[in-house]
């Protein structure tokens, strides 16, 4: 369970990196897009920036002593919705990618799940 525990806070790291480049790469070149993508992607970089950190939390405390398997669930929910929303709304917008497009609400639905099962976790160690 550490291993897989340190493999979510190695991918938390690279989702907030690439959060912080794509960033980037809109402030300087989104003028090109339409003002309703460019709000889209926004909102999905703010949610990847945000949720990245999430998992990162997530990640470190469960390889501590008082990990719960239900922190590796939310790990994994975390992780789904970074992919399922965050990167495929940024695939949807700035790569023209639009194959995975039904996939974005199960994303947004991801992240309340992994924190919902945050709480639980927290739960089952009281």
């Amino acid at each position: 369970m550490k291993i897989a525990n340190q493999v979510l806070f190695a991918v938390a790291c690279v989702m907030a990196a690439a959060s912080v480049l794509l960033a980037a790469y809109v402030a300087h070149l989104g003028a090109d897009l339409p003002a309703p993508a460019l709000r889209s992607v926004q909102s999905a970089l703010q949610l990847q920036q945000f949720h990245s950190l999430a998992l990162l939390l997530v990640a470190w405390m469960g390889m501590g002593p008082r990990s719960h398997p239900l922190h590796m669930g939310s790990g994994l929910m975390f992780l789904l919705g970074l992919l399922m929303f965050s990167v495929n709304i940024e695939l949807i917008h700035l790569a023209g990618v639009d194959m995975f497009r039904a996939f974005t609400p199960y994303g947004g639905l991801a992240f309340v799940a992994g924190w919902l099962l945050l709480i639980g976790a927290l739960r089952a160690k009281s």
